[in-house]
Protein backbone atom coordinates (compact mmCIF):
# COMPACT_ATOMS: atom_id res chain seq x y z
CA UNK A 1 0.00 0.00 0.00
CA UNK A 2 2.77 2.42 0.66
CA UNK A 3 3.94 2.58 -3.09
CA UNK A 4 0.45 2.72 -3.93
CA UNK A 5 -0.10 6.02 -2.15
CA UNK A 6 3.56 7.69 -2.49
CA UNK A 7 4.33 10.17 -4.08
CA UNK A 8 0.86 11.22 -5.77
CA UNK A 9 -1.78 14.20 -5.05
CA UNK A 10 -3.78 13.85 -2.09
CA UNK A 11 -6.83 13.66 -3.72
CA UNK A 12 -6.02 10.75 -5.64
CA UNK A 13 -5.16 8.91 -2.83
CA UNK A 14 -8.15 9.51 -0.78
CA UNK A 15 -10.08 8.69 -3.57
CA UNK A 16 -8.18 5.65 -3.94
CA UNK A 17 -8.45 4.85 0.06
CA UNK A 18 -12.22 5.42 0.10
CA UNK A 19 -12.76 2.90 -2.63
CA UNK A 20 -10.67 0.45 -0.61
CA UNK A 21 -11.96 1.52 2.56
CA UNK A 22 -8.88 2.38 4.01
CA UNK A 23 -8.77 4.92 6.74
CA UNK A 24 -6.41 7.66 5.86
CA UNK A 25 -5.19 10.52 8.54
CA UNK A 26 -3.24 13.23 6.90
CA UNK A 27 -0.60 15.32 8.45
CA UNK A 28 1.08 18.23 6.37
CA UNK A 29 4.97 19.55 6.61
CA UNK A 30 6.70 22.06 4.55
CA UNK A 31 10.06 23.27 3.91
CA UNK A 32 11.90 25.37 6.79
CA UNK A 33 13.25 27.31 3.73
CA UNK A 34 11.22 29.15 0.71
CA UNK A 35 13.74 28.61 -2.12
CA UNK A 36 11.30 27.06 -4.87
CA UNK A 37 8.36 28.22 -5.52
CA UNK A 38 5.15 25.82 -4.37
CA UNK A 39 1.55 25.37 -5.24
CA UNK A 40 0.27 25.40 -1.09
CA UNK A 41 -3.26 24.49 -2.90
CA UNK A 42 -2.00 20.83 -3.98
CA UNK A 43 -0.88 19.11 -1.83
CA UNK A 44 0.92 15.66 -2.69
CA UNK A 45 1.73 12.91 -0.35
CA UNK A 46 5.75 12.29 0.46
CA UNK A 47 5.06 9.81 3.42
CA UNK A 48 3.28 6.53 4.30
CA UNK A 49 2.85 4.84 7.45
CA UNK A 50 0.41 1.79 7.61
CA UNK A 51 -0.51 0.05 10.97
CA UNK A 52 -4.12 0.03 12.07
CA UNK A 53 -4.78 2.90 9.90
CA UNK A 54 -2.72 4.87 7.27
CA UNK A 55 -1.36 7.67 8.34
CA UNK A 56 0.44 10.06 5.39
CA UNK A 57 2.73 13.03 5.28
CA UNK A 58 1.52 15.84 2.39
CA UNK A 59 3.46 18.98 1.74
CA UNK A 60 2.83 21.33 -1.33
CA UNK A 61 2.92 20.97 -4.71
CA UNK A 62 5.92 22.07 -7.00
CA UNK A 63 4.65 25.20 -8.59
CA UNK A 64 4.51 24.67 -12.50
CA UNK A 65 4.75 27.17 -15.14
CA UNK A 66 2.11 27.73 -17.62
CA UNK A 67 3.90 26.05 -19.96
CA UNK A 68 4.62 23.03 -17.79
CA UNK A 69 0.72 22.77 -16.70
CA UNK A 70 -0.30 22.50 -20.48
CA UNK A 71 2.37 20.00 -21.71
CA UNK A 72 1.30 17.78 -18.85
CA UNK A 73 -2.45 17.92 -19.81
CA UNK A 74 -1.61 17.01 -23.02
CA UNK A 75 0.10 14.04 -21.60
CA UNK A 76 -3.19 12.93 -20.43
Amino acid sequence: MQDLFLARPWETVRQMAAERSILCTAEDTCAPRSFFPVDAEERYVVRVRCGANCMVTLTPAPARSAAVAAYEENLR
